[in-house]
């Protein structure tokens, strides 16, 4: 039945019973402290207040009268003076017990006997004023000593008896109230005191109760938690847990029970797993150790490599300076060409003027050749006319034979050099035709040249780049030797590791070895 009660429900009610209680107390506690104050109340205001006024109000009387005495007294001497300031003083008393009396009558009274009192010693002491005091005062004033004595006789003795019977009645009533409530405030303490007593008492007995409540729904459920844990933290998983019932207590356990099958199978898998750690370290520890043959080989292959590589690099570098020095002397063709081109062209340019020249000498000749047939054709008339003319013309036709002669010479030597001007031309074409083949094949030279130039300049940069492409492989191959080498101490350390994570895998099969996950 208790390990249906959830600890909150039985916290709570245990919780509602100790603040009901408590709440019973201190309501009894302050209806008590209620009714003292309100007795004390009552005591302070009649034995605080009107009797003290009341007493106040008598004296006041009191020391009027025996004032009025002495200054009657001071006037049967003759102390005039002396007792004139006696008379004021009676004055200044009866004025005092009008304030007393005031205050009396403010304060009140808590019942109707005693307002029956209060109003009994009022009105005595309205008619003790009245007809005793102030006739007396009055008489003083007066220095008229037989009117006091007249007042003293007959009326302020029987007066001052009526007042002082009411306010002993007072005293009295007072001295009997002031018991009453007294009397209940002692009642009230004593009834508080064991209302306390039995509030405690009962608290008492309910936190015995309580005390075996909670034995019973928490602390004896909780000592076979902490038993169950230290089993747990013992490494044995096979103890169960008895049940507790539905409440908190109870979750607690069904926690801590799958709690207990998710370990055990967490410990399973883990023993399992560290074992194959175990396993896996040991041929991973033996694949290290190939794995450093094998890097060491492969970082003498590398060295082998670099130095390979650095001949290579030489061979090269010795290419492309060959190569650069090439293209400087195909340039170097290539300007002789431009030159020779140049050349080449200045003959032809000169070969076409002498052809030039010599077809104006040809058409010279023409006119040569016009003039000696003009110049025969006019000596073969000179001679026609010489003829005609007889002896008279016999020296004229020698001159004309002469020049007939002369104009075929002229004819014959201009036919001659016609004819040698005709081979100049035809050699001076035949020169200009090949100088202007000479021009074109310097031109295919030139050109030729050219291409070898810019094939010897794209050797000379491809052996530059090759020069440049193998330093980088070098350095590549450089580097691959330098992290060869720190891959090697990285195989190094790995077997370290791994020699390291054996000895680690070993130790947690023997810390899984502790936990017992099934029963023997």
């Amino acid at each position: 039945m208790l390990r249906k009660i959830s600890i909150r429900t039985g916290l709570l009610v245990l919780l509602a019973l100790m603040t009901l209680m408590l709440l019973g107390v201190s309501l009894m506690g302050i209806v008590a402290i209620n009714k003292g104050n309100r007795s004390l109340e009552v005591v302070n205001r009649i034995q605080g207040i009107e009797l003290n006024s009341l007493s106040l109000t008598n004296n006041s009387l009191l020391r009027a009268r025996t004032t009025a005495a002495l200054s009657v007294r001071k006037m049967e001497i003759g102390m005039i003076d002396e007792a004139t300031l006696a008379t004021q003083r009676v004055s200044t008393y009866i004025d005092l017990s009008k304030k007393g009396l005031k205050t009396f009558v403010d304060a009140g009274t808590v019942t109707a006997h005693g307002k029956k009192l209060s109003d009994d010693i009022v009105a005595s002491y309205d008619l003790y004023l009245q007809q005793g005091i102030m006739p007396m005062l009055d008489a003083l004033q007066k220095q008229n000593t037989d009117g006091y004595y007249t007042v003293l006789e007959e009326k302020l003795t029987a007066l001052n008896n009526t007042f002082t019977k009411a306010a002993d009645a007072f005293n009295v009533y007072a001295n009997q109230v002031t018991d009453a409530q007294l009397a209940e405030a002692a009642h009230n303490q004593k009834m508080l005191t064991l209302l306390i007593l039995c509030c405690g008492v009962l608290t008492v007995i309910l936190l015995s109760v309580a005390w075996l409540l909670l034995r019973a729904i928490l602390l004896k459920p909780l000592e076979s938690a902490i038993g169950h844990l230290e089993f747990v933290a013992a490494g044995d998983l096979t103890q169960a847990l008895p049940e507790s019932g539905n409440n908190e207590l109870g979750r607690l356990n069904a926690a801590l029970a799958a709690m207990q099958s998710s370990l055990q199978l967490s410990v399973s898998r883990v023993r399992d797993a560290s074992l194959q750690i175990d396993i896996g370290s040991r041929e991973l520890s033996s694949g290290n150790i190939n794995l450093s043959q094998r890097t060491e080989e492969s970082a003498a292959s590398l060295e082998q490599t670099a130095a390979s590589m650095e001949q290579l690099t030489a061979t090269v570098k010795l290419n492309a300076d060959n190569a650069s020095q090439a293209h400087q002397l195909a340039r170097s063709v290539s300007d002789s060409a431009d030159r020779g081109s140049e050349v080449v062209s200045y003959v032809m340019d000169k070969m076409q003027e002498i052809s030039n020249s010599s077809k104006r000498i040809g058409d010279i000749l023409g006119v040569i050749d016009g003039i000696a047939f003009q110049t025969n054709i006019l000596a073969l008339n000179a001679s026609v006319e010489a003829a005609r003319a007889g002896e008279q013309g016999r020296g004229f036709a020698v001159v004309a034979s002469e020049v007939r002669n002369l104009a075929q010479r002229s004819a014959t030597a201009a036919k001659e050099i016609r004819t040698l001007i005709a081979e100049s031309q035809s050699r001076v074409s035949e020169g200009s035709e090949m100088a202007t083949k000479a021009g074109e094949t310097m031109d295919e030279i030139a050109s030729e040249v050219m291409r070898v130039t810019t094939l010897m300049k794209e050797i000379s940069s491809a052996s530059q780049e090759q020069s440049h492409g193998i330093e980088q492989v070098n350095q590549a191959v450089t580097q691959m030797d330098e992290v060869a080498q720190q891959n090697a101490a990285l195989v190094e350390q790995a077997m370290a590791a791994t020699q390291s994570l054996e000895e680690q895998s070993q130790q947690l099969v023997q810390s899984m070895a502790v936990f017992k996950v099934s029963p023997a």
